[in-house]
Parts: C-alpha cells; structure tokens; sequence
C-alpha cells in the first residue's frame, strides 16, 4: 500500500501539499493488527496515533468493576487517540482489533516536531476537522430526531451491497458492539430488529441481514 497516497486521502490531511504530506510520511509506519490484538491500553503514554486503512477497532473503558463499556467502533479512514498526543499525552481509553486490521501508526513526538516547524499545517489540519465536525453534527441530528428503528433501517441500508441480485448487509459487529455504535441498548435494538422482521423490511440470518425490498426500507429509515 503506499502510505503517502493514503495520507494525502485521510481528511485531516488532505489540504496539505505533496511536499508536506512527504514530511509527515517520514513519521509514519505500516501496522498490522491480528483480531482481537491490543493496541494500546487506557493509562499508556501516548507515544503514537493511528488511521485505520481497512478492519476494524474498538475503543471502550472499563469500570472498577471489569464491565466493560464501548466508546467508539472505528474503520477505514478513522483516526485513532490523535486528541492524546495534544491534550491527556496518555490514552484515556483501551483500543483492541475487532477483526485482522492494518494502521498507519504516525509517531507522537515525529507529528508535533512536524508541527513545531510549520506552524501553518495546524490550520490545515483544522479545515479537515471543520469539515468532519459538520458530519458529526449531522449525526447528532439523525440520533435526536430519529428513533432506533429507523435509524437501525438507515445503517442496514448505508452498510448493504447487491451480491447475486439480493441486497445483503454483513453485520461485522455483536449486538451489542452495534447497539453502542447506534446509540442505544442490546435490548432496544434487539426489539427493533424485530420490529422490522415483522413488517418484513428485513430478513435476518445469522450474522446477515437480507434486505427484499430496498426503497420500502429507504422511505421507513427516512
């Protein structure tokens, strides 16, 4: 994979020059991840951040208990604990591979040497965090206005692909990854997915949901 292609696509960067998406590359690094393999851990110094290029990774906290609470689920193109190499210099959370992942692991003190040097990048870093808050707000709204069913409909439909004339969406998370991802509770969803099977917007199997009629499902998400 080329590293530099995929930094000059990354949102945070993608203002930058050729020439400065060629500084940053000499601070970042391939980084294969197996399922289920630590990346860092809540409390660490926080000595690099990461972009996901494909797989995927969890984010979550654990109580003094041990339960164990999932903040973020991030994939392709996400930024992993960039804010920690700014504000905490440790990570505040745990990061874990849900599935085999490849990063790109940029170093913490490479990034703000970087930054020391030219000063102006942190504006253009900041033109590609003003357009990713706006998608953010976005999501806000659709999480306020909009009930679990349907937003449920909305993420089946953004996440679904035709594979032999039939829309299927491949759940990639447990219910319970899903339910922390939408907002809400294993429950709640679990009652949602039922609603929709029930009004035969959906046909669950497994860990795959078969879509049979994907404009009637568009206008109840919607």
């Amino acid at each position: 994979m080329n590293i530099h292609t995929f930094l000059q696509n990354t949102f945070l960067f993608s203002s930058f020059s050729e020439k400065e998406v060629g500084l940053l590359e000499t601070s970042a690094a391939l980084k294969k991840i197996r399922k289920g393999e630590q990346i860092f851990s809540e409390g660490m110094e926080a000595t690099a951040f990461f972009i996901v290029v494909d797989g995927k990774v969890k984010i979550y906290k654990l109580s003094p208990d041990g339960k164990e609470h999932t903040l973020h689920i991030h994939g392709t193109g996400d930024l992993v604990a960039e804010a920690a190499i700014f504000d905490a210099m440790v990570y505040p959370a745990s990061c874990v591979a849900l599935e085999d992942s490849t990063l790109v692991r940029i170093s913490g003190e490479g990034f703000r040497n970087l930054i020391r040097v030219h000063p102006e990048l942190s504006l253009k870093m900041m033109s590609g965090y003003s357009k990713r808050l706006r998608q953010f707000v976005a999501k806000i709204e659709e999480l306020s206005l909009k009930d679990i069913k349907a937003r449920l409909a909305g993420y089946i439909l953004e996440h679904s692909a035709v594979e032999k004339g039939a829309t299927v969406c491949h759940l990639g998370y447990s219910k319970k990854e899903l339910a922390s991802l939408l907002g809400t509770i294993p429950e709640t969803l679990s009652r949602a997915l039922a609603f929709l099977k029930q009004k035969k917007l959906i046909i669950e199997k497994e860990n795959m949901i078969l879509v049979p009629d994907p404009e009637k499902l568009k206008a109840f998400a919607e």
